[in-house]
């Protein structure tokens, strides 16, 4: 399980990072024949989130942040999906500024949820989890 969970880490990690790349290119009028790369990227991404937060919750993780790291995954795919029809004109610079937000969130969810698995997997379940003698 240890393994899945760095793996899949990793994966998210490597995804979010290229996706911020590409990002940061559209935005300055480059690379814009890479469009569906970011698109598949992201879907890879979100993807490979909803992979460790299961991974993560069945290691011992907090299932409320696990459960967190699963909706927002589908924010951030819903506005990948839909962000070019939102605000178009002048101010789509705000549905792109949001979409940045909703990725870095959602990198910072799901790296938070696999140093809080980290504890787990490697010290055990909490001493409040375990029993206080072993049965006879």
């Amino acid at each position: 399980m240890k393994t899945a969970i760095l793996v899949t880490r990793g994966l998210v990690g490597i995804t979010g990072l290229t996706q911020l790349v590409l990002g940061i290119l559209f935005w300055t009028g480059h690379a814009t024949s890479l469009v569906n790369l970011h698109m598949s990227l992201g879907y890879l991404f979100v993807l490979a989130s909803w992979a460790l937060a299961i991974l993560c919750w069945r290691a011992g993780a907090p299932g409320g942040l696990a459960a967190a790291v699963l909706v927002w995954g589908f924010v951030v795919a819903g506005l990948g999906a839909t962000q070019v029809g939102l605000l178009p004109g002048a101010l789509h610079w705000i549905i792109r500024v949001a979409h940045l937000l909703v990725g870095i969130a959602a990198m910072g969810l799901a790296g938070r949820l696999s140093a809080r698995t980290r504890g787990v997997v490697s010290h055990g379940p909490p001493p409040e989890a375990q029993p206080l003698h072993a049965p006879r």
